[in-house]
C-alpha cells in the first residue's frame, strides 16, 4: 500500500462530520487511529473540547513534518501490530475515521481498542458504503472495478461494506451500537438526493449515502 504516494490533501482535513458526536465531558481523553497529520485531535484540543488528545498513523510523511499538529503524542506505526499498554482503560473516546476498511483483521482492531477505552467510554466510527449509487453505477452499467486516490475505490481499501455488514462489524468486533447515521441526512447543503429521500420516506438512503456514522460502546458481554 503506497500511503506515501497520496495527495497530500488525503492527509489534511478536520472531521467535523465526526466531533458532532463527542459528548462534552471534563478531562475527555481522545485517541484517534489514522490520524493523518492529527488536525482533527488538534482542533478538539484548541477549541477545548478534550483535554488530551493522542494519534496514531501508519505513515509518517517525513518529507513534510512541518504539516504535523502539535498534539499530546503522536506514534507511527501498524495498529494491527503495536501495543498500548502504557493507555490502559485510558480514553474516553476512540475515533475509526475510514480506517477500519484498511486494515487486514479489522475485527481484532476493534477488539484490541477495547483495552484501552475506559469503561463509560466509545468509539465513533465512518465507513464508506459500497452500495452508494456511484459506486453501483461504475460497476453495473460501466463494468468497471478500477481502484482511485481515494473514496470509495481508494486503492489502500482492502475491506468493503454496505450497512448491513457495517453493524456487524461493529458488533463481532465487541461494540454495541448507540447511533447510527448516514451521510445523506447530514448533508447540509443543497442536495437533490437528499431531496428524493426525504420524498421517498428514506426508501433510498443506503444507495444515496456516501458512508455511514456510528457511535457505540462496549457491549456488556465483550471481555477486555
Amino acid at each position: 500500500m503506497k500511503y506515501e504516494e497520496k495527495d497530500k490533501k488525503y492527509y489534511s482535513n478536520i472531521r467535523h462530520d465526526l466531533i458532532r458526536y463527542i459528548s462534552p465531558k471534563e478531562n475527555l481523553r481522545v485517541l484517534e487511529i489514522g490520524a493523518a497529520y492529527g488536525e482533527t485531535l488538534f482542533y478538539l484540543k484548541a477549541n477545548g473540547i478534550a483535554s488530551e488528545v493522542v494519534g496514531i498513523d501508519l505513515f509518517e510523511d517525513k518529507a513534510n513534518k512541518e504539516n504535523y499538529k502539535k498534539i499530546d503524542n503522536f506514534i507511527f506505526g501498524n495498529i494491527e501490530e503495536i501495543n498500548l499498554d502504557q493507555y490502559s482503560n485510558y480514553f474516553d473516546v476512540i475515533i475509526l475515521a475510514d480506517v477500519l476498511e484498511h486494515l487486514i483483521d479489522p475485527i481484532a482492531v476493534l477488539k484490541k481498542t477495547q483495552r484501552y477505552l475506559k469503561v463509560n467510554g466509545q468509539i465513533i466510527v465512518s465507513l464508506p458504503n459500497i452500495r452508494h449509487y456511484s459506486a453501483l453505477y461504475k460497476i453495473f452499467l460501466k463494468g468497471d472495478f478500477r481502484y482511485e486516490e481515494s473514496g470509495l475505490f481508494d486503492y489502500t481499501h482492502l475491506r468493503f461494506y454496505c450497512k448491513k455488514n457495517m453493524k456487524e462489524l461493529l458488533e463481532n468486533g465487541g461494540y454495541k451500537i448507540k447511533q447510527c447515521q448516514s451521510s445523506i441526512k447530514e448533508y447540509k447543503g443543497f442536495s437533490i438526493t437528499k431531496i428524493i429521500n426525504l420524498l421517498t420516506f428514506n426508501l433510498f438512503e443506503e444507495f444515496f449515502s456516501y458512508q455511514y456514522f456510528f457511535v457505540t460502546e462496549l457491549n456488556e458481554t465483550s471481555e477486555k
